[in-house]
């Protein structure tokens, strides 16, 4: 029989300084021990492959070194040889797994009365002590709270939620976590070396990525590499034979997605399929790395810790025309589109959907760079430029007043209009073409309180009466409440003079009847032949060219 020894065994931590990625933890037990305040029972809890057990031989050799207690056990001395070995008759490890009934916590029980053999402290290690049964547990009870001297007892588990209470009460308990990726490429960075193993840092970063934080999953997959390909082993190769998703791949399916490509995305989706690439493992991949995009756009490169620096410099060239605001939204389809794929009976068309739906994603631009526009906008139409309101050389309001014959306020309004108690001399509707000075006050309104205009735009009728601005809506509303406040009317009033060079009253009123008077047309009714005219507006065309958009739906007429 062979006598080779997996790295995961060959290279077990020996002491509490060779333990990595549990700082806090260590750091207390070496307390303990060098204090012996350590307590009468332990337990252990975390991820799989990230140091419990070991931890757990580490403190019992701590406890019965020569040494002993010391922080730092030799590992030389006889006992903690035989600790390392399993050998030791004061220290038990047993598997929960196999050893869930009460009969098995009654032997503990009955041995744990006898004095340590020849060491200082009698251990017991439970593993996968959560498999258990309650009964097993309720037979601890009493013994966990008051073991006799010299005893401890060491639970290791990967789901401490599944361990009653009443246990965790009477135990100290350590929490470990996942191991960082940067510190399990380290980790076996150290040991290819030791062992004379050529692999590219790259490889080691995809193995470290791989091990999803257990250091003996890394380690585990390091032996399968160098079983298949001996002392060299190639990046190329390695992803192949773990069945990896080929990470320049993935990167360039999200260049794809942030080019609106979708022929591209798909032809790459056809490589990952030639290559052997999972569509699950590919979705998870490429919702990774948009994930680190997010990161590296908003916090920087240094906040991402499992990527190499190639890699991250190579993300950020990719989506450095993105806004953050489209990564955003990008990953949150990303997200929804991952789940499908992981559900769905068919991955590989689940994938294709979504990979398609990225691409063809409107970009999203930031608010601020809208304001900005809208800023410059406003200040262009300010400027006159473009501006929808000015006369022609020569001309005043006045001149095109006599033009037509008559002025808007020598025209007799109807009657019982809703504002029978003022004398009126004007009453032209909103949405009347004839009158071209007021659609021109409109338009001018809307330029300058986008917000008043488009409550005056929901007036059943406007007019001028006696140097009076009357605005009249078919029914009470929001619209109607708005341009009643005192502030809406103030706004009003000196706009109508900027416009018209005169001074003008507002007054808002409510018409009692919803019945149109004859001659008269809602906004409703003529929103079919106004359309032609808002999309030729020069405000509008404004807007559309310098944000870059179109219209879809117009909702508000002039």
């Amino acid at each position: 029989m062979s006598s080779y020894r997996v790295l995961a065994r060959k290279w077990r931590p020996q002491t509490f300084d060779d333990i990595i990625g549990q700082l806090y933890i260590t750091r207390a037990l070496k307390n303990a021990v060098s204090t012996e305040k350590i307590a009468h029972a332990l337990i252990l809890s975390g991820p799989r492959g990230v140091g419990k057990t070991t931890t757990a031989r580490i403190v019992a050799k701590a406890l019965n070194c020569e040494k002993g207690p010391t922080p730092e056990p030799c590992s030389t001395c006889v006992f903690c040889k035989e600790i390392s070995e399993g050998k030791s008759l004061d220290v038990s490890e047993i598997d929960a797994a196999s050893h869930t009934g009460v009969n098995d916590v009654r032997e503990i029980i009955e041995n744990i009365k006898y004095v340590p053999s020849s060491g200082k402290t009698k251990i017991y290690i439970i593993d996968e002590a959560h498999m258990l049964s309650q009964a097993a547990f309720n037979a601890l009870l009493k013994t966990l709270e008051e073991p006799p001297p010299r005893v401890l007892f060491i639970l290791a588990t990967t789901e401490a939620h599944k361990i009653p209470a009443t246990i965790l009460s009477r135990c100290q308990r350590y929490d470990f976590k996942k191991v960082s990726t940067s510190k399990i490429k380290e980790r076996i960075e150290s040991i290819t070396h030791s062992e004379g193993i050529k692999i590219a840092d790259e490889t080691l970063y995809l193995i470290a990525q791989e091990a999803d934080g257990s250091l003996r999953d890394a380690l585990s997959i390091l032996d399968q590499l160098i079983a298949t390909f001996g002392m060299e082993i190639k990046h190329e190769e390695a992803a192949r034979i773990l069945g990896i998703s080929d990470k320049s791949l993935v990167r360039s399916a999200l260049e794809a997605v942030f080019n609106k490509n979708p022929k591209r995305c798909i032809e790459i989706l056809n490589e990952a399929d030639e290559k052997g690439m999972s569509p699950k493992r590919f979705a998870e991949d490429l919702l990774k790395i948009i994930r680190n995009a997010l990161l590296i756009r908003t916090c920087g490169r240094e906040i991402v810790s499992d990527l190499s620096d190639e890699e991250k410099k190579e993300i950020e060239r990719i989506s450095a025309d993105q806004s953050i605001e489209s990564i955003e939204m990008i990953f949150k389809l990303m997200l929804e589109g991952a789940e499908g794929v992981q559900k769905s009976f068919y991955p590989r068309m689940a994938l294709e959907a979504t990979l398609v739906k990225l691409s063809i994603l409107h970009t999203i631009v930031p608010i601020d760079d809208i304001l900005s526009k809208l800023e410059k906008l406003s200040e262009k139409i300010g400027a006159g430029a473009s501006s929808p309101f000015k006369y022609q050389e020569g001309e005043t309001q006045k001149s095109q007043e006599e033009k037509k014959g008559t002025s808007p306020l020598d025209e007799k309004p109807p009657s019982g209009s809703g504002f029978d108690d003022i004398p009126t001399s004007s009453d032209v509707s909103l949405s009347d073409s004839s009158n071209p000075d007021l659609g021109d006050f409109v338009r001018f309104v809307k330029s300058k309180k986008p917000i008043t205009a488009m409550h005056l735009e929901q007036a059943g009728k406007i007019r001028f009466a006696n140097g009076t601005l009357e605005i009249e809506f078919t029914s009470s509303s929001i619209h109607s409440d708005y341009l009643s406040r005192q502030d809406a009317q103030e706004n009003l009033k000196k706009l109508s003079k900027e416009f018209f060079k005169q001074d003008f009253k507002v007054r808002v009123g409510v018409k009692s009847s919803s019945t149109e008077e004859p001659g008269y047309q809602s906004l409703k009714e003529r929103s079919a032949k106004n359309r032609e005219e808002i999309q030729e507006d020069p405000v509008v065309q404004d807007v559309v060219r310098i944000l870059g958009g179109r219209i879809v739906e117009v909702k508000k007429f002039k």
